[in-house]
C-alpha cells in the first residue's frame, strides 16, 4: 500500500513538471504553426533590398488589408485622371513604402502635414526610399478624413472625391508629370484616417521639369490637357 501511495505520488509530481516544462513549448510551437505572417513589401534602399513590414493600420482594431484600400484609391485616382483625360497612375514600390510611412508618422504623432514629425519636408521623407540622387520629379499630398466604423470602398471613393473636390490638391494629384504614385492610409482611435499620396514622374525627368519656371511648368500642363481632351473628343465624335 505503502509502495502504490509512493508510486502514485512520484507519477504525479512527474507529470506536473512536464506538464510545466512541455506547456510552453507546445503552446509556442503551436504559435509558430498557427501564427500570421506579417504583411511585408519587398523594397530597395541604397542598393539594398529591404522588407517593410505593415503594421496593423486601423488602432481600432478593425481588420485592414492595406493591398485591397490601396487599389480602392488607385482605381478611383485612376477615374478621375480618366474622365481629365490623362494617363492612369502606376503603383511603385519606393512611393508606396514612403506613403505608408507618413500615414503612420502622422497617425502615431496626431498631425496631418507633408512635412515629417521630425521636421524633414516632403522632399526629404523621399529621400529615403525614393533616393537623393534620384531621376523622378516627386510631389505629396496628405489629408485627414474621418472614418466611422468599418473602412469601405464606398468611403474611400468619397475621400477620393473629396480630395478631387479641392482645387490645389487636384492640381497635384492631376498633373500630366506624374506617372507612378504610392497610397498609404491608417487610422487613429478617434476615427481619423491620415492619407498620404507620393507621386513621381516618368525616370530621367527631373532635370527638364527643374528647369521650367513656375509659369512654363504651368503652360505645359494646360497644353498637355488641352491635347489629351482634343483626343478624346476626337476619339467619341462629339
Amino acid at each position: 500500500m505503502k509502495k502504490t501511495l509512493i508510486t502514485i505520488a512520484v507519477t504525479a509530481i512527474i507529470s506536473i513538471a512536464l506538464t510545466v516544462i512541455l506547456t510552453p513549448i507546445i503552446t509556442n510551437i503551436y504559435a509558430e504553426i498557427t501564427r500570421i505572417p506579417p504583411v511585408t513589401i519587398l523594397a530597395e534602399r541604397d542598393g539594398y533590398e529591404y522588407y517593410f513590414e505593415i503594421p496593423q493600420l486601423d488602432l481600432r482594431g478593425y481588420e485592414i488589408d492595406h493591398f485591397q484600400i490601396e487599389q480602392w484609391f488607385l482605381e478611383r485616382i485612376n477615374y478621375h485622371r480618366e474622365e481629365y483625360g490623362i494617363h492612369p497612375y502606376e503603383l511603385y514600390t519606393p512611393a508606396v513604402v514612403t506613403s505608408i510611412e507618413h500615414s503612420l508618422d502622422m497617425r502615431d504623432n496626431n498631425f496631418g502635414r507633408n512635412a515629417a514629425s521630425d521636421g524633414r519636408t516632403h522632399q526629404q521623407r523621399h529621400d529615403r526610399w525614393l533616393g537623393v540622387d534620384r531621376t523622378k520629379v516627386t510631389s505629396a499630398h496628405s489629408s485627414t478624413h474621418t472614418v466611422e466604423g468599418y473602412l469601405t470602398q464606398q468611403r474611400v471613393m468619397e475621400i477620393v472625391d473629396n480630395v478631387i473636390n479641392t482645387e490645389a490638391s487636384r492640381n497635384f494629384i492631376m498633373n500630366p508629370t506624374y506617372y507612378y504614385i504610392g497610397i498609404g492610409f491608417s487610422i487613429q482611435h478617434d476615427d481619423r484616417g491620415r492619407l498620404s499620396i507620393t507621386m513621381a514622374s516618368q525616370p530621367d525627368k527631373r532635370e527638364a521639369h527643374r528647369a521650367r519656371t513656375p509659369e512654363e511648368r504651368e503652360e505645359y500642363r494646360q497644353a498637355y490637357l488641352e491635347m489629351v481632351r482634343a483626343n478624346r473628343t476626337n476619339y467619341r465624335g462629339d
